[in-house]
Order: structure tokens, then sequence, then C-alpha cells
């Protein structure tokens, strides 16, 4: 991942900033530092605008769903709440006026179309990063200890920033993780990936060193040993137990019970909603739905608004044998099509049906005396009528499932591309807590985003296929 980081833009930027350290006059045609050389001790702002840009530019493409989501800069601001928020206007009818006539004949009378207006609210994702007092001095000494310092910590701070962002773009805005099935000791089984009954592999929704709190309901209200801080007592995660679906904690708090739903968060605050409202982005379990998961979607109820529901097939139920297959990717996009003349372009699932689907091309194998061969399988396509789509796999997809996306339907709508806050005039801040100040120092990147999709009825979800 570092290489590619420094490959994009940050290794371009470094050399922009040595060339203007030890030849200044060169500095006038960089246009970082028009008319002036820059302080090596002076890093604060340098580290902001280094890796703003690459941060998301990596984080769109190591993650594994937000590169399918469209791109929408077009940010209004209401003045009335203080809350960034998108209106759109959904088209639900079109104006009826159309048919055949005699010579001489009035013509149809027009009817008017059915639009509503929702308003998207933007999330807030929140990344931190920190470093020793030690560190600090020598990141701030100079620009090859700044590098150093980076090329060990972006990843990791990349890696986690993705990790909850793919977990959430497939979820369906309230934050669960998973369920707690059973509590023995200090070990929870987990079941219900993000917080859907009937998911499995809960497991890949949870990272070790992760900080969890529980609730009895799935918009997180109430917390289990609630605080005044909006936090609760939290369990953080020593080990993940993929082959039993299990995490061990350092402690479970005492009012933690079989049931509950798991959210991620801490003392100071969590992920999950808010008296009703999602703190989180939705993803793909909320968008493509017909109103099983979620009722209402971007302000609308999906039962008053057929185009506003998604095609849902059962993929173990008439003739489907519960493998992802020809004949269920065949019959869901003939219902994208027919039900909302949609058109996927992508099949999005997990690495146990893009296996399953491989295995059923195995029989139409013939070879005619080889001279030789190779095994294995490559990229995965899918032939539907005039067109042949990619099959893509997601590692954190739940193993049921698989999604057929027309993908200029989704959106990414975003405030700018992120970035280091600098209120206090720094990007660093020093760490404090109720003793006093610590050596330590932390910087905190904010991004804005939320997803959403303008035409459900042209997407597909394939569900209770054979885990």
């Amino acid at each position: 991942m570092m290489s590619k980081l420094l490959t994009n833009r940050i290794f371009g930027l470094f050399v922009v900033v040595l060339v203007a350290l030890f030849l200044p006059h060169a500095a006038l045609a960089a246009p970082l530092f028009v008319g002036e050389t820059t302080d090596v001790a002076d890093l604060n702002e340098a580290m902001k605008i280094y890796f703003t840009d690459p941060i998301v530019v990596n984080v769109v493409t190591d993650t594994e769903v937000l590169d399918l989501m469209m791109e929408d800069n077009n940010v209004q601001v209401n003045n009335t709440t203080g809350g960034r928020y998108i209106e759109t206007a959904q088209y639900f009818r079109l104006p009826a006026g159309a048919g055949f006539r005699a010579k001489g004949d009035y013509l149809p009378i027009p009817g008017a179309p059915r639009i509503k207006n929702s308003q998207i609210y933007l999330k807030k994702g929140v990344g931190v990063i920190q470093m020793e007092g030690e560190v600090m001095e020598r990141v701030k000494s100079n620009m090859g200890a700044y590098i150093d310092y980076m090329d060990r910590a972006m990843p990791d701070f990349l890696e986690r920033f993705n990790d909850n962002l793919d977990r959430a773009a497939l979820g369906y805005g309230n934050g669960a993780k998973a369920k707690i099935a059973g509590i023995n000791g200090t070990v929870i089984t987990l079941e219900s990936a993000l917080g859907v009954d009937g998911w499995s592999d809960a497991w890949l929704q949870v990272q070790e060193g992760e900080s969890l709190v529980a609730s009895v309901d799935a918009d997180a209200d109430p917390l289990r040993n609630a605080n005044v801080n909006g936090g609760a007592s939290a369990a953080i995660v020593e080990d993940v137990d993929n082959e039993t679906s299990s995490i061990t904690v350092n402690a479970v708090p005492s009012e933690w019970q079989v049931g509950d739903f798991l959210f991620g968060g801490d003392a100071t605050g969590h992920s999950g909603m808010a008296d009703g409202v999602d703190r989180e982005i939705i993803g793909l379990a909320g968008m493509v739905d017909d109103g099983s998961i979620l009722q209402e979607f971007q302000g609308l109820d999906r039962n008053s608004y057929r185009l506003w529901r998604a095609n849902v097939i059962d993929g173990s139920s008439g003739n489907f044998t519960g493998d992802l297959d020809e004949q269920v990717l065949v019959h869901a996009d003939n219902q994208a099509y027919v039900l909302g003349k949609g058109m996927p372009n992508v099949v999005f699932t997990s690495r146990t049906q893009a296996d399953r689907y491989w295995f059923s091309l195995k029989g139409d194998r013939v070879l005619n005396d080889p001279k030789s061969y190779e095994g294995g399988r490559g990229k995965l396509w899918v032939r539907l009528g005039d067109r042949v789509i990619p099959i893509r796999v997601g590692r954190k997809v739940p193993p049921e499932l698989c999604y057929m996306l027309q993908t200029d339907t989704f959106r990414r709508w975003q405030l700018d591309g992120g970035k280091w806050d600098d209120k206090t005039g720094a990007v660093w801040n020093r760490v404090t807590d109720g003793v006093g100040r610590k050596d330590d120092f932390y910087a905190v990147y904010i991004w804005y985003l939320q997803l959403g999709n303008i035409a459900p009825r042209k997407n597909v979800r394939i569900e209770n296929l054979a885990a």
C-alpha cells in the first residue's frame, strides 16, 4: 500500500520540498512555495497539505465499495440547522398524456408527474493518528524523519480507515457490526453480520484492537452501561477467531447479554444511531433493499413508492439451487430490466459465491489433446444478453449475498476531499487526560460523505445463497 501511496502524489511533493530547500531559486517554479523558501522546522502545514489528497485517493482506490459510487461534490449548506445535506428530486411517475386519436380528435389530457424531494445528510468520517513526543521532535527536525514516520504510520492509518469504510458501505446505516450469539468468559460468539439476521461470517466486521459497545436494540438506544458522555462501558477486541466466528475481549461489561447488537464505540461515543438518526454512512444493505431491512430510505417510505424498492431474490427458492450460477444471475438481470428497466453492469459478491460461480462453469470446459494446461481461475465474467459484465468480490460481503448493480444509479456525495482538522492553528494537538498534558501528539482527519441511490429498482440483491 505504501508503495502506491508514495508513487502517486506524496513522493512528487517530497521532491518539490527538497528542491525548495536545497535549490531556493528553483522554488519559484514550484506553485506550492512561490516567492519564499520553506523552513524545514515548520512542518505542521506540510503534513496537512501533503497527505490530504493522497489519503482520499488511496481510500477510494483501496476500498472495495466506494469506487463503485459516482462522486458528487455539489453539496448545499442548510443555514437553518447548519447541517450539510444533498437535496434530490425523485421522479416516480411520468406525466401521462400519450395515446392514439382519429383525425380531428382532441389531444390526450396530460396528467401531473409525481415528484418527491428528499434531503440526504452527510455523515462525518473521522480518523486519528498519534505519535509520541520523542517522535515529534525527530519529525519536526528534518524531512527524512517525517517521511520515515509516515512510511510506517500512514499504511496503518489507511488500513484502519478503509476497514471501517468497507464495513459501513455494506451495512444499512445503523452502525451495527454483529449480534452476540453467546458469552463464555471473555469469548463472545458472533452472529448476524451487519446486524441482519441470517447473514454469517460476522467476525469479518470486527477488527483486533478496536473498541465495542453494546445495545439491546439495532438503533443503539439505549446503550448498555450508558454514561452522560454519550458512550458506554466498552470491550477491547484482543483476538478474532474465524473458525468459530468469535472474538476474545479484555473484559465483558456486566450488562451485556446474548442478543445484543455490537457497535464501534467507547466511553466517549459510538457509531450507532443518535435519537433515531444515523451517524454512519448508508451501505448496500440499505440502498439495494425492498424494505425488509430498511423501510425508509433517503427520507421516503418504500411502501409508498414502488420504484424505491430494489429487487430482492431468494437464491434458494424455486428452481434455484442456492449456488451463484448462470440461472440465478440471468433471472436477476431480467428482473432488473422488466421491473425497473435497469441494466446492471457489475456483479458484486463474496469470495464464496465467486468460487461457486466458477465451479458451476467448470463442466463447460472441453480439452482436445492439450499440449499444456494451466489450472486455477482468473477474472470472472457473465454474459447477459448483448453485454458481458465483470464479477467483483468483497472481503466483508456476507457469503449468502450477491448484488447486481447499475453503478450509474449510485452516488457518493462528499464535501471536498476531506481534511486534517486545524481549528487550533496546527494539525498536531497535544494529548491530555484528567491528570494533565501528556508528551503525545495526535492529528484528526475528517471526511464528510454519504452514499445514496437515485434508482434502487434498477438494482438486485440475491440472498439466501449457500454459505
